[in-house]
């Protein structure tokens, strides 16, 4: 419900991927990454796949602009529940989101 806000909302979807495909390049490591180490590198363009995807797809990355609500307002809150707005459009982004991230911890041959 654009938990994720400064001005604009994000998708919970893809601040949660950005944080998963992060933690796919870390996990196997002890120490924070050099700025030029590679996994690093990896996750940053995952990342930007990640984004990149869900832009195309979605034409959008704002909670508000996605689901057509302003979860700062109950009645619209209230309307994104009572109506089910998340099954058109935050299942597809989830699913969106999930596959892309799974996608990425099968090409990772150390996860």
């Amino acid at each position: 419900m654009g938990a994720i806000e400064s001005g604009k909302t994000i998708c919970g979807f893809l601040f949660g991927g950005a944080i998963f495909l992060g933690y796919l390049a870390g996990v196997n490591t002890t120490a924070a990454p050099e700025v030029q180490d590679e996994k690093r590198t990896q996750a940053i363009e995952s990342v930007r796949e990640l984004f990149k995807g869900f832009m195309d797809r979605f034409g959008d990355t704002d909670c508000r602009a996605l689901t057509g609500c302003d979860f700062s307002k109950k009645e619209e809150a209230d309307r994104y529940i009572r109506e089910e707005v998340y099954k058109d459009t935050c299942f597809h982004q989830f699913e969106y989101a999930l596959s892309h991230c799974l996608s990425q911890k099968g090409s990772d041959s150390d996860t």
